[in-house]
């Protein structure tokens, strides 16, 4: 474990602290809700949703939380504005303090969600998802124009996965056609809390990268740094055909071909069955990833689908503890009460 010699900033999201050195603070965890076919969304269009449904997702991270000492944020997802303004109250009659991001692939959609949350009065809980290089003009001044001052800053550039390919795009542009940096575009949009996002990329595509990023971001801006690190399994082409789907045989069928009664009987030990054989094997590098981007230092996890907070929450608490140890050698003290090392142990 490690500590930095560049000064750590620290952003406060209504008592929910980011930042600052390995182990002063907990990791904040994003779940991602209202995500392309969620069983709670009833018209993606409209943001019409199953109420209930959702309140007992959220309810359920909430009592995790407050148990294990592991903040969240919730990561709304959405790509009509008219869905945006149904989430954000929904979101806001449930719970009035939680930082929220806003995500979306349609550009007008998050332009729409910027100018909403500015004329309700939710800006300064919202987190802009994300400033990067294919963001366009008309995104930039919605979010200028708007009083959103937090943002998640993407480290992404295709041409050059490595740290210095990363860094170039957020200091330097050249990626898309962006002539600025990303964080001079952040600036200019009155991005005051950036959260540095290292960009998880595909497994041989230079995802290890995307874990040096995170020293460096550190190391170089003393930002806040994170990212959504499951993206690296999900695209996983070997992992996905060892779970496999109805219509197609996984790894863990086709290499028991011939050999039903061995399965079987493996499928007896455990108490999942076969389906549960192959849950746990996605599971396991789903939640392991996050965990060694923790050892480096990230501040934020964006895990993915909300009903993956038992495993994710429970990981993170473990290493939440095991780095705060270490770093208490380095001379570096807790600042927070609710640290999972006094909930915990």
């Amino acid at each position: 474990m490690f500590r930095f010699e560049k000064e750590q900033s620290v952003w406060d999201f209504n008592g929910t602290k980011i930042g600052g050195q390995p182990g002063e603070y907990p990791t904040v965890l994003g779940a991602s809700i209202f995500y392309n076919k969620h069983e709670c969304v009833l018209d993606d269009k409209k943001g019409t949703i199953d109420k209930a449904k959702a309140e007992a997702l959220w309810n359920r991270c909430q009592v995790l939380s407050d148990a294990t000492g592991i903040p969240h944020f919730i990561q709304i997802i959405a790509e009509y504005g008219e869905a945006f303004e149904s989430y954000f109250n929904w979101f806001d009659s449930i719970d009035n303090k939680t930082a929220f991001l806003m995500d979306s692939s349609v550009p007008t959609a998050l332009a729409h969600a910027c100018k909403y949350v500015t004329e309700v009065g939710l800006a300064k809980r919202a987190i802009y998802n994300s400033i990067n290089g294919s963001i366009l003009p008309e995104s930039i001044e919605a979010l200028k124009n708007s009083d959103v001052d937090a943002a998640i800053v993407l480290a992404f550039n295709p041409a050059d996965p490595s740290v210095a390919g990363r860094e170039k795009v957020l200091v330097e542009g050249g990626v898309a056609g962006q002539t600025k940096g990303m964080l001079e575009i952040a600036e200019y949009c009155g991005i005051t809390r950036p959260i540095l996002d290292t960009a998880a990329t595909p497994l041989g595509l230079g995802s290890g990268g995307a874990y040096r990023e995170i020293l460096a971001c550190k190391a170089i801006h003393g930002y806040p740094t994170g990212g959504a690190y499951h993206n690296m399994t999900v695209s996983w082409t070997w992992l996905k055909r060892w779970k496999g789907t109805s219509k197609t045989p996984s790894v863990l069928a086709e290499g028991y071909k011939g050999k039903d009664t061995l399965l079987q009987q493996m499928s007896h030990h455990y108490l999942g069955g076969i389906e549960g054989i192959k849950q746990a094997a996605w599971s396991a590098p789903d939640i392991g990833c996050n965990m060694i981007a923790s050892t480096l230092g990230a501040d934020l996890i964006m895990y993915g689908p909300i009903e993956n907070v038992e495993a994710m929450i429970t990981a993170q608490a473990y290493t939440d503890i095991t780095v705060l140890e270490a770093t208490r050698q380095l001379g570096i003290e807790c600042k927070s009460e609710s640290h999972p090392i006094f909930k915990l142990i």
